[in-house]
């Protein structure tokens, strides 16, 4: 394994809304009128029933992640989680209208394919979510249609103002982007296990780990010197790594590796951009044992032309975000009474009418199946987490 490295992938965790639903849409738009309109702009607007479908498909989200109960922890004075969830939701709502508005401007729109997935879609959601629960929280066909309709033409929008979009790396982001490349052996310090008479592991004892880590240090220290003194690296490190340890590898001065999209330790990496060309470490300790670096080269061009195209969609992707942030702190738009009433809040806190059912203008939890049904359906993953090779 190689553990010391560590690989970076996509988690489904907090995705947003208009994210999650690029997963099979249609085209129709199916518009609101005024009068029941959650959001009314000039370029469009967002009906209560389209409102309530996106606050659900969020609140799911979050609450198959960290629990129904999050919504009325108090984020700052006066402020709950559930307050600031409403207002980032008509914020992505304005930002849905928005974009899908400039379709035509940006010459895109819905293919057949994408029109024949949309009742896909909507059986999914029907499936998965279930219709009584749909009732509960005033979810209907024509919501799950025109929401997923709006927020694909706004996804493809976004597409068409990425590749639009031109950037230039400055001389220092440019060099922050070059990748060197490295050689290295690994003795490893992590086999701290013994088999006991019955052939089960066990942990060693502290005198014995001692011991073992005393061996280990010793052995790094005479491959460094075999290594110094001229013996054929590869050599080396085919007879001493730790096993799927790895031999070569090129990263940026942060460690990561544009064309694997791994991430060295600190220690090793750090180490590593201190070298000259040809030169070789002393011993460089991580968590995982002693190594010995090599400096093959100070820039990889393989990995430095995958790190500066990372970077200039980094900046596309900073600037573009950027731009639309502005078009939502700008755009004018008008809450209707229903919407600035409808509340997210903790199931244990929810308000019933008559009959014991929630009231219309609470965001309901569905039951934990239901949530977790939901978030993985209508969630493709956009938020990063780590695990180790």
């Amino acid at each position: 394994m190689k553990n010391w490295m560590k690989r970076i992938v996509s988690a489904a965790v907090v995705v947003s809304m208009s994210v999650a639903l690029l997963a099979g849409c249609g085209k129709s738009q199916t518009s609101s009128t005024t009068a029941d309109a959650a959001i009314t702009m000039d370029e469009g607007s967002v009906s209560m029933d389209e409102a309530k479908l996106y606050a659900y498909v969020m609140k799911s989200q979050y609450e198959a992640y960290y629990g129904s109960e999050i919504w009325d922890m108090e984020i700052e004075e006066g402020t709950t989680f559930g307050d600031s969830m409403k207002e980032m939701i008509t914020k992505e709502l304005v930002q849905m209208v928005l974009l899908s508005s400039k379709a035509d401007d940006y010459g895109v729109s819905l293919s057949d394919e994408d029109k024949s997935s949309v009742d896909e879609y909507i059986s999914n959601f029907k499936t998965n979510v279930g219709e009584d629960v749909m009732a509960a929280e005033g979810i209907t066909e024509d919501a799950i249609r025109s929401v997923v309709e709006k927020s694909t033409l706004a996804g493809y929008v976004y597409q068409k103002m990425m590749e639009e979009e031109a950037v230039e790396l400055t001389d220092e982001e440019t060099e922050d982007a070059r990748c060197i490349k490295v050689q290295h052996v690994l003795i490893s310090t992590t086999e701290t296990t013994k088999k006991d008479s019955e052939g089960n592991n066990v942990d060693m004892t502290d005198e014995e780990k001692e011991a073992y880590l005393a061996e280990q240090k010793a052995k790094a220290e005479e491959v460094l010197e075999k290594a110094k003194n001229g013996e054929d690296f590869k050599a080396l490190s085919d007879e001493y790594t730790a096993e799927n340890a790895g031999f070569e590898f090129s990263f940026d001065k942060n460690g990561y590796d544009p064309v694997n999209q791994s991430s060295m330790v600190e220690p090793f990496y750090t180490a590593a951009w201190e070298l000259e060309e040809g030169q070789i470490s002393d011993l460089v300790e991580s968590q995982y044992g002693y190594h010995i670096i090599k400096c093959i080269s100070l820039n990889d061009e393989e990995a430095t032309a995958a790190s500066v195209e990372a970077a200039k969609e980094s900046k596309k992707y900073t600037s573009i975000n950027d731009k639309i942030t502005q078009m939502v702190e700008e755009a004018k738009y008008t809450e209707s009474d229903a919407w600035k009433e409808y509340k997210i809040v903790s199931k244990t806190d929810e308000t019933t009418d008559e009959t014991g059912s929630a009231a219309d203008t609470t965001a309901e939890s569905s039951s934990e199946t239901d949530t977790e049904t939901t978030a993985s359906e209508t969630s493709s993953s956009e938020t990063e987490s780590e695990t180790q090779k």
